[in-house]
């Protein structure tokens, strides 16, 4: 009987055991799961543009800090590259460049420097 009685004890123990490292298990692979889809989230970003950053972070349910921000980042990193385009004349990528960062961005001064350019590479593609 007194055998009986450890050999449940023991195997109480190792069952209360298993079940505490299996949501530690299930806790660490959600972690890592979320991590790799924010990683792929900025990878988005950094390398394609933002309305597929934008989509995958919504169609995942994502939260990430200072979206707004990001959002203008990228819009003013648009605009950067736009005029070293225009700087080239390379007119037709320079427009299309400026036509998303004019989309992407809320600032007033961006679109404002953003319709100035457009403007200007509509006029030396049409030759005036």
């Amino acid at each position: 009987m007194k055998k009986d009685m450890f050999y449940v004890i023991v195997l109480t123990i190792f069952a209360f055991l298993f079940i505490v490292t299996y949501f530690s298990y299930r806790a660490l692979s959600e972690r890592v799961e979320r991590t790799e889809k924010m990683l792929k989230a900025y990878e988005l970003y950094i390398f394609s543009d933002y309305e597929k950053f934008a989509d995958y972070v919504k169609k995942e349910g994502l939260e990430i800090e200072g979206m707004d921000l990001l959002k203008e980042r990228k819009a003013r990193s648009l605009l950067a590259e736009a005029k070293d385009l225009y700087r080239l004349a390379d007119y037709g990528e320079a427009l299309v460049l400026f036509e998303k960062a004019s989309n992407l961005t809320d600032s007033e001064e961006v679109k404002k420097i953003a319709n100035f350019y457009i403007e200007e590479c509509k006029k030396r593609l049409a030759g005036d």
